[in-house]
């Protein structure tokens, strides 16, 4: 018997499709943010299970059966996903807006300026903003540690200090200048934090004899 659709399954892809355009029309830059980091992710995602299933071993064939369960890299996943939500999607929204209300009447001048003058630098900062987002996720658990450890005795430190300048602020001077006022006082209080982070760092490196 050969197999047909069933009327059912068409209506729902329609339906999801018409809503998808919808989104698009309603909130193109969320929808087009939102896409980017799924699609990204779930590419990361997929690019880490297969090369952890097509992982071989030279030490034996039960090792190399063993390599063969899929293993997902989530900080890649993570750091993927976040630059195609956070960079990759916003900026083809607006750039690809621009090019086609500005850009070359051209297909294919356009594709020519897209890919000669724009994509380059997108590739040097996505390498960028891929390392330094998986760095920041690897330094997440000891900088939770480190903040438990600071955050008590500066936030005792930060009540010897900020009430006055606050108050100050507050009694003394006209609502335009808190602001500034208050970033004045914080060049102090900046120079605080940074000694005590460098100090510590400092204990933390062993001695040599």
């Amino acid at each position: 018997k050969e197999k047909t659709m069933s009327p059912d399954n068409d209506s729902e892809e329609t339906d999801l499709l018409s809503q998808y355009n919808r989104a698009l029309d309603k909130h193109p830059l969320v929808t087009k943010s939102i896409t980017a980091a799924v699609v990204q992710g779930l590419g990361a995602a997929l690019a880490s299970a297969i090369t952890s299933y097509g992982r071989t071993s030279n030490n034996g064939t039960s090792q190399k059966l063993r390599s063969k369960r899929a293993a997902i890299n989530w900080v890649d996943v993570i750091a993927f996903a976040l630059h195609g939500g956070l960079v990759n999607g916003p900026i083809g929204h607006y750039w690809f807006e621009w090019l086609s209300k500005h850009g070359p009447k051209s297909s294919f001048h356009s594709m020519l300026v897209d890919q000669l003058l724009v994509q380059p630098p997108l590739l040097a900062f996505m390498f960028i903003f891929l390392d330094a987002t998986r760095a920041a996720i690897s330094e997440i658990r000891p900088s939770f540690g480190r903040t438990l450890n600071s955050v008590g005795p500066t936030i005792l430190n930060s009540w010897r200090f900020w009430p006055i300048a606050v108050l100050c602020t507050f009694r003394y001077l006209k609502r335009k200048h808190y602001t500034v006022a208050l970033n004045l006082c914080s060049l102090a209080w900046t120079v605080y934090l940074s000694r005590v982070g460098v100090t510590k760092k400092i204990e933390a490196v062993p001695q040599k004899s």
